[in-house]
């Protein structure tokens, strides 16, 4: 790989493109890339739950010429892991950092699609537009698997692609199938009404340090949600604990790797702490809310009996196809807000699924365990809605193209199935060829402080774009 390639990598990693946080400077990053490259740029922007999305479209190519071959990628990279001490930079997750002795690049979304993107469109800048017989389009997303995508804002405002290759940590394997998900927020509100606060001796802040992972390598992780549920439960045994406030959990589909409450005990003191939480009394004076020990109760009870209720659809003799998923549902985090509870959970699904039955079903059985329970509200937002992918049959030339890109690049023609999800199966669901590629090891380096992807990688993924590129559009 041209050093000047790394050094436009480390630069777009330099940016922060946390989702909530001001992308402004990784867009104009990117934008600069897209002049210089000499493609067509268009910039669509959208209000999402974070902020504004914006997508980046560049294109260059013959002169009303339609379709060709689409590399698209999500660029943003969520919120920091916990831990997040990031020992292999320095301690700046920001410092994108060559270890020449691991032969590794870290730093945060080194192991995402942030990086693919990058790849992608500094390859397509590196064939001039005048030798180009088909359109070859490059398009950013500021979204990740968590967060929805502007896919089919994307593919409104254009020609359909004659192709499309999306972005994820393939291991640089050619993905013909992997998992839909389904991803909600539900959310429990109570009347708002004069309140008394019960007699308590002791309010403290308690802290509990988990690990961040992807979902479906739980093992890698340690849930910080779980941990506090267990450790209120053991302290109850010990005298009343009631929860005043609560945040836990940075996306749907991570292990949460953190949790903040507030709490108020019957007791000056606490039951001897479990490894990983820690406790400080409040100050005098201190704002203290009113328990919401209601509605954490009310919000685990409706979640239970939704997920009873649609575990039967996840676990159907159609959805067990293809790239099974590890775990079939998650619950990504809980908060509170004075008289709200919130949190995400993340369904799996396959190609036999129905995303709207089970978003039904779900909401229906949640809704009927809190039947009985006065003054509480039930509200569910849907957050990603995406199809399983099915692509070995609807591939077509794209497949042989892509596996002599490969061999020409010095790669192993291999194609499977993986577990993390994109929008390839909406682009398939439209029966555009599409395929899934891109460097990095996979759900098991995503979300911890030292995600790192291997520089072979990086240099084998640019010489594969490069070969595609001139073999599908020259």
């Amino acid at each position: 790989m041209p050093a000047p390639v790394l050094d436009t990598v480390r630069q777009i990693l330099a940016r922060d493109s946390r989702l909530g946080h001001d992308p402004s400077a990784s867009i104009d990053d990117l934008m600069d890339l897209l002049y210089y490259g000499e493609f067509g740029i268009l910039e669509q922007v959208a209000s999402g739950p974070h902020g504004d999305v914006v997508n980046l479209v560049g294109s260059k190519g013959p002169p009303g010429v339609g379709g060709g071959l689409w590399l698209m990628s999500c660029t943003a990279t969520s919120a920091l892991p916990f831990p997040s001490r990031w020992a292999s930079t320095g301690g700046d997750c920001f410092a994108a950092r060559v270890d020449e002795s691991a032969g590794c690049l870290y730093g945060l979304g080194a192991a995402s699609e942030k990086v693919d993107f990058a790849l992608k469109l500094l390859a397509a800048s590196a064939v001039r537009a005048e030798t180009l017989k088909k359109p070859v389009v490059v398009v950013a997303m500021f979204g990740n698997e968590a967060s929805a995508t502007g896919t089919p804002t994307v593919l409104a405002g254009a020609d359909t692609p004659d192709a499309v290759l999306l972005g994820a940590p393939t291991n640089l394997e050619l993905w013909t199938d992997h998992p839909g998900c389904v991803a909600l927020r539900l959310g429990i509100a109570r009347e708002v009404r004069y309140r008394r606060m019960p007699p308590s001796r002791g309010f403290f802040k308690v802290v509990v340090e988990g690990a961040s992972a992807h979902a479906q390598c739980q093992s890698l992780g340690v849930d910080a949600l779980e941990l506090t549920l267990t450790t209120l439960t053991a302290w109850r045994a010990h005298g009343d604990v009631r929860v005043l406030a609560i945040e836990c959990g940075e996306a749907p589909n991570r292990v949460p790797g953190r949790a903040e409450l507030l709490i108020a005990t019957s007791d000056d003191e606490l039951p001897p702490l479990p490894a990983g939480v820690s406790v400080e009394p409040l100050p005098d004076g201190a704002v203290i809310p009113f328990p919401v020990d209601d509605l954490a109760d009310a919000w685990l009870t409706a979640r239970d009996a939704g997920v009873a209720a649609v575990r039967d659809a996840l676990e159907a003799e159609g959805n067990i196809v293809g790239a099974r998923p590890r775990r079939a549902v998650h619950t990504g985090g809980l908060s509170s807000d004075r008289d709200a509870m919130r949190g995400t959970l993340t369904f799996w699904t396959g190609p036999g699924c129905d995303h709207r039955a089970v978003v039904e079903r779900f909401a229906h059985a949640a809704s009927a365990a809190l039947t009985g329970r006065e003054g509480l509200s039930l509200d569910i937002q849907m957050l990603q809605d995406r199809p399983a992918f099915r692509g070995a049959e609807g591939a077509g030339a794209l497949m042989p193209a892509a596996r002599r890109a490969l061999r020409a690049a010095g790669l192993p023609a291999v194609a499977g199935a993986g577990c993390l999800t994109t929008d390839a199966g909406i682009t398939g669901g439209r029966d555009i060829p599409t395929l899934v590629f891109g460097p990095g090891r996979g759900d098991t380096h995503l979300y911890r402080d030292d995600e790192c992807t291997p520089l072979l990688q990086l240099d084998a993924a640019y010489r594969f774009y490069c070969e595609l590129i001139r073999a599908w559009c020259t």
